[in-house]
């Protein structure tokens, strides 16, 4: 009796020592485990990496191009290293590459238009206030005529466009004059959501760009847009809208 409960004691501290053993070469094998997984993973992501799923798409990456292209540009021009010309930029096209970004992609494209129109701004004041007092004055003149010119010419082709556009289609054109109202009416008012959305953007970029100028960058833009509505006034002209060179809406 004594001999068989000594042989079941030996065997449970047997197998007790042999789980005791196997705890750790258990622990071991899972943390070898999740090493490898790890790296695997490391691996895989390093290749979609490098075979460019990560990457904005091309669209994205070339609006990026243009706009850091532009303003290196307008640096130049803040500085008056090179003549102000607010009109070498079209903003139309811009804005169509923006159209040509996948939806999920868009914020980064408005922001890459944001940094245009600031350094567009910049450009505009900056190159205003490197003038001498006595030479602003024809230099406003000069930006006045151009902007002129460039609002009759856009509504020449907007003109243009609608007779085409009618000439093609004249069902299509009738329907289209009829919708604005509708979808006004369906907004809760002139305009409807787009237009609403629209002007939130504005007023969104306007305050980022507030946020991230200093005191004296804004008395500039303040006194730069006080001197052009003042000179347009005296030649008989309505107050500007929007930024320098921008087409009107």
């Amino acid at each position: 009796m004594a001999s068989s409960t000594t042989t079941r004691q030996l065997i449970r501290e047997t197998v007790r020592q042999h789980g005791d053993d196997a705890k750790p070469n258990r622990q071991r094998r899972l943390r070898r485990t999740g090493k490898a997984i790890s790296l695997l993973l490391l691996f895989a992501g390093l290749l979609l990496w490098w075979g460019g799923f990560f990457a904005p798409p091309a669209a994205v990456i070339e609006l990026r191009t243009l706009v850091d292209e532009e303003v290196s540009r307008l640096a130049k021009v803040a500085r008056n290293e090179i003549p102000y010309d607010g009109s070498r930029t079209d903003m139309g096209d811009l804005f169509q590459k923006i159209r040509d970004v996948p939806e999920p992609y868009r914020d980064q494209a408005r922001r890459q238009m944001g940094r245009l129109f600031s350094a567009r701004e910049g450009a505009a004041v900056g190159s205003y206030f490197a003038l001498p007092p006595n030479q602003r004055r024809a230099e406003l003149d000069r930006r006045i005529k151009a902007d002129e010119s460039r609002r009759q010419q856009w509504a020449a082709e907007r003109a243009t466009r609608a007779v085409s556009d009618r000439q093609r289609n004249p069902a299509a054109a009738a329907a289209g004059s009829n919708r604005p109202q509708q979808n006004a009416s369906a907004a809760g008012g002139p305009g409807g959501w787009g237009r609403t959305r629209t002007e939130e953007a504005r007023n969104e970029r306007m305050k980022s760009r507030l946020d991230a100028s200093s005191p004296e960058q804004r008395a500039r833009r303040t006194e730069y847009r006080r001197a052009v509505n003042e000179r347009r006034e005296q030649l008989g002209l309505a107050p500007g809208r929007g930024g320098p060179g921008r087409r009107p809406g």
